[in-house]
């Protein structure tokens, strides 16, 4: 039978993945995997336009003030840690495949309400579509944080898997580069700017013409390698916060090792836990809040004591006008600053405008007109 417009496209893709996972990286291969990547991109991106659409995710309603997703292979210890987090009783067993569904819970920490997702186990070869991949992406991508679930006798396993998530397109360790590629109607490929990470200008071309694209002004800077490019034009791409969860040290001797090897590897901060004495949880809680970045803010109103038990819960860098958002008081005054207590300024009950942002434990009263 020969395969005819997106089932021969699906099937380039699932060829070209299967290659990509085969090679491993090293400063020879880093061109070729490049070019790899690039002909991904342009192949989902002609699909994606044919379908018109994009395939379902799990339903997910998230909720509270933040959205956590544990991610690990199966049995690594999800569920387990899920009830350990939240009050919810996940159905938990010794073998894979427990979690056929999303289970949410929810970490009531420092006045702040988390929403934690139990998603099902990934397995290897998600990033060329194994499994349910697909789906577990669309859950990992809304969420605010992922925390990796990897049992302590098996850690070599999380760095394949954070290379099949960076497959689906979901990042960590990391920002885009400062590049900057303005597509022209003519004149070819003209590049500015140098990287010590690339020996050859023309395996930028290279790669930009996999993508399709063979006029524009490149401006590199920041030392990209040809990887960091190739993300950056992929559309669809998200560059996510992670930490990971040790878990299982209960029976694991050497896991101390492991904690300094994943986190030379990764870059993410790494919590030593058993999930199942609870050893280490209280760490990983506090560690949750802190790179989730949340702030609390405490309401005064004129002549009245602070509402210290209910603190508004923002993301750290909110500003008053956010605030005043958040809160969506009915009123037809508008919201012309505030005066603050707290970290955020130089004096107490000082006067601010909207765009002032606030602080961790800044007292606050909103002054409108």
């Amino acid at each position: 039978m020969v395969l005819m417009g997106s089932e021969n496209m699906e099937k380039q893709i699932e060829e070209l993945k299967e290659q990509y996972a085969k090679t491993k990286y090293n400063k020879a291969t880093n061109k070729y995997l490049g070019i790899l990547r690039a002909k991904i991109a342009r192949i989902n991106k002609e699909m994606a336009s044919k379908k018109g659409m994009k395939g379902k995710g799990f339903a997910v309603k998230k909720t509270g003030d933040a959205t956590v997703a544990l991610v690990g292979f199966p049995n690594a210890g999800k569920s387990s840690l899920l009830n350990a987090l939240t009050n919810v009783e996940s159905k938990v067993a010794d073998y894979a495949f427990t979690t056929l569904t999303v289970i949410p819970g929810m970490l009531d920490i420092n006045s702040a309400k988390i929403q934690i997702l139990d998603i099902p186990g990934l397995i290897e070869g998600a990033g060329i579509g194994k499994g349910e991949s697909a789906k577990i992406a669309s859950v990992i991508r809304v969420s605010d944080l992922v925390v990796f679930v990897v049992d302590a006798n098996e850690y070599e396993k999380l760095i394949g898997l954070i290379k099949e998530l960076h497959q689906l397109g979901i990042i960590f360790g990391g920002k885009k580069s400062s590049i900057n590629v303005e597509k022209t109607p003519t004149g070819g490929i003209k590049i500015t700017g140098k990287s010590s990470k690339i020996e050859d200008q023309n395996n930028i071309k290279e790669v930009l013409n996999a993508l399709g694209i063979f006029n524009a002004n490149v401006i590199l800077s920041g030392n990209p390698a040809i990887e960091d490019i190739v993300e950056f034009l992929e559309e669809g791409n998200v560059y996510m916060r992670g930490i990971i969860a040790l878990n299982k040290i209960d029976i694991s001797k050497g896991f101390m090792h492991a904690k300094k090897t994943l986190e030379m590897n990764t870059g993410m901060k790494v919590i030593p836990i058993s999930a199942l004495t609870n050893e280490g949880i209280g760490q990983l809680k506090e560690e949750v809040f802190r790179e989730l970045g949340i702030i609390r803010v405490y309401l005064k109103k004129s002549g009245e004591e602070p509402d210290i038990k209910n603190p508004l819960i923002l993301k750290a860098g909110s500003s008053i006008a956010d605030l005043g958002a958040k809160l969506r008081l009915k009123t037809e005054k508008r919201l012309r600053g505030a005066y603050i207590t707290g970290k955020s300024v130089r004096f107490n009950n000082q006067k601010v405008g909207i765009n002032h942002i606030v602080s961790d434990k800044d007292i606050v009263t909103l002054l409108y007109g």
